[in-house]
């Protein structure tokens, strides 16, 4: 046999390793921030007064998702969401019972994860931060552990380690971050506060001292109109006053909200420090970045703290994704996107199968043509602590323009935000807008039916409460262990 001849049969043995070796190195990494409480005013290219050069820039490289909607304004429930790619009334991780994600995820296996999905594809998975879940571990990522550190240098320090491991390897990675900030308490260094000593705080046209004693702004369960966190202080050593929750006046409101954007600003500093490290480690070229909150955030907006309605304040967020495989760069998308979107698009890019349980879309045609879209409506869901009960609490069907409504208590509401993107006139009486109110609800009983919910009525709700409801007296950032009544994160 001459050595041409070799030659040939040995690139024939080789070539299944060869193409097993490129098809790993083609593969992307992953690095998912969602961050807490964070709402969609609260970043620098949405908001000027919120100083955020590194989360600007990031964005401005790459794609920004500027009408972002969270599948569950309310931490565990929105957690368990992104993670399985479904709404609570399919997984049953409602409000904040966690339990119904440990039943149905970890312990019945009734549903796969996203960290499952890649660790089979031949992804090494990490979480570090926040989990309100239990421990990462026992939902599919290979490593991390929950943090309690307040203002997330721990969190940070664990990614800084989990990059210098995973230079010195080959596998592909999904390295996902849950810092704590800006949840509450807000105690970001001083010289993050000092930033905004000077800043004028404008108010929302849509801000009050105390919210309307109506169903859609209720923060608990079915037939109450409760409100949270009126007696929390953003942080021990604050004054009398500046509380996260009603009643706060102007003045006070204005101090809550540059103590907010302080923690916003220490968070934005940790990613700038992350992204260098990235780049040290010589991952940068071949990592995708997807910065999203896990829900947003009143701030006094119609009179609130917390989150849970169905208000934009509440429900939207910001989201960008940047990395140098990017097919358009600095571009931005008005279209409708979810939080269940992220499953799909991660394994879209990483060229493994979605399960069959994803009700999100994959938001690479959109990476790849702005001006696309891929999906006429979004949902969101949420029930207030300590109701915790599928079939229960509020509910939303947001178009381009248009949002209905649909209270804890059943009532209606309609906004057109092109003309009141604060949501203060309600149309739902307006007859010249039947026939939208009527499209919108069609949406909504679709939506119903897709998830399988059997919503109570307000009378079967209220009867079969499990006790008489009181909104729970909030924990302080980073005490959060996972509790049947823990607080709303």
């Amino acid at each position: 046999m001459d050595s041409t001849m070799c030659r040939v049969i040995l690139a024939i043995l080789l070539l299944p390793a060869l193409s097993s070796v490129l098809l790993a190195a083609a593969k992307p990494n992953f690095v998912v921030i969602f961050s807490d409480d964070q709402t969609f005013r609260a970043i620098g290219y949405n908001n000027p007064a919120v100083q955020t050069p590194n989360m600007d820039r990031l964005a401005a490289e790459g794609m920004r998702f500027d009408r972002a909607f969270i599948a569950s304004p309310i931490c565990a429930a929105s957690r368990a969401s992104i993670y399985t790619g479904m709404f609570p009334q399919q997984h049953g991780t409602v409000g904040l019972a966690w339990q119904g994600f440990k039943k149905n995820v970890v312990e019945e296996k009734k549903f796969v994860t996203l960290p499952m999905v890649l660790g089979q594809a031949g992804y090494h998975t990490a979480l570090y931060g926040k989990s309100h879940l239990g421990p990462p571990t026992d939902y599919g990522f290979a490593e991390g552990r929950e943090i309690g550190n307040s203002n997330d240098e721990e969190t940070f320090a664990e990614a800084e380690k989990f990059l210098q491991r995973e230079s010195k390897s080959d596998r592909p990675f999904l390295l996902w971050l849950t810092p704590h900030n800006p949840h509450v308490p807000y105690n970001a260094p001083p010289r993050f506060l000092d930033l905004y000593e000077d800043t004028e705080i404008k108010l929302d046209p849509n801000w009050l001292e105390t919210p309307p004693m109506q169903s859609f702004f209720n923060q608990a369960g079915p037939g109450d109109i409760l409100f949270r966190d009126s007696k929390l202080k953003i942080n021990r050593d604050a004054p009398s006053g500046l509380t996260c929750g009603p009643p706060r006046s102007a003045s006070n409101m204005k101090e809550v909200i540059k103590a907010y954007y302080s923690d916003i600003s220490c968070l934005d500093e940790q990613i700038g420090t992350f992204m260098d490290q990235l780049k040290a480690a010589g991952l940068y070229e071949n990592t995708i970045l997807i910065y999203l909150s896990d829900n947003g955030y009143h701030l006094g907006n119609h009179g609130l703290g917390n989150k849970i309605t169905m208000h934009e304040e509440s429900v939207r967020v910001p989201m960008f994704v940047h990395s140098p495989l990017l097919p358009v760069k600095s571009a931005k998308s008005d279209a409708l996107v979810s939080s269940l979107d992220v499953f799909p698009t991660i394994l879209d890019f990483a060229g493994a199968d979605a399960p069959a349980q994803l009700m999100g879309k994959s938001l690479r045609p959109i990476m790849a043509e702005p001006k696309a879209t891929v999906r006429d409506y979004v949902v969101s869901e949420c029930v207030g602590p300590p109701e915790n009960r599928v079939g229960t609490g509020h509910r939303m069907a947001r178009t381009d323009h248009f949002k209905y409504m649909l209270s804890s208590s059943d009532e209606e509401a309609f906004f057109d935000l092109r003309s009141d993107p604060y949501e203060l006139n309600n149309l739902i009486a307006d007859a010249a807008l039947k026939d939208e109110i009527e499209r919108h609800r069609a949406m909504l009983r679709e939506w119903s039916l897709s998830v399988g919910e059997k919503r109570m009525t307000l009378e079967e709700a209220v009867k079969t409460k499990p006790s008489a409801t009181k909104a729970p007296k909030p924990k302080k950032k980073g005490k959060d262990k996972p509790k049947a009544k823990a607080q709303a994160k």
